[in-house]
């Protein structure tokens, strides 16, 4: 007997995600983020004082170089973040996020989090963690980017 379609893990998968990054969307709209600029300014908030590549940035945000390089152009414009020669690449231009862009970065994650903690609500503080560590190991399987536990809040 095949298996229902709607118990299929790709399908549930993609329908909490399609309807986790609707929710997400409305919610960034308020700051006027796109979800690949709260990413670029989240890596870049990770790496504080750190800088990183755009080609870095895209890699960890999981989104194509140009999408990445639209994002960071309007990040620059709005004195979000700021782009700086690489120490050693000369052709490299490093990505730094200015203290503008981590306030909006907290006010944006902050906000962010609602969305996150109802999409949660029904679950024990057990299954969140555990829901987490299966999807850390899926991401690892799957050769996605992750940040190491320790950056992560």
């Amino acid at each position: 007997m095949a298996e229902d379609f709607g118990q299929r893990l790709p399908y549930m998968m993609r329908m909490v995600s399609s309807v986790l990054s609707q929710q997400l969307e409305r919610t960034l709209r308020r700051f006027s983020l796109t979800h690949a600029q709260l990413a670029a300014l989240a890596q870049l908030g990770l790496e504080s004082p750190g800088a990183l590549s755009g080609a870095e940035l895209g890699h960890r945000a999981g989104v194509t170089a140009q999408s990445m390089s639209a994002a960071i152009s309007s990040l620059l414009e709005r004195g979000l973040v700021v782009r700086e020669p690489h120490p050693t690449h000369g052709r490299v231009l490093d990505v730094r996020i200015t203290p503008a862009g981590l306030e909006l970065l907290e006010r944006a994650q902050a906000a962010t989090k609602l969305v996150e903690d109802r999409a949660l609500a029904l679950l024990t503080p057990e299954q969140q963690s555990e829901l987490r560590a299966i999807l850390r190991q899926m991401m690892i399987a799957m050769d996605i980017y992750l940040p190491d536990s320790a950056d992560v809040g």
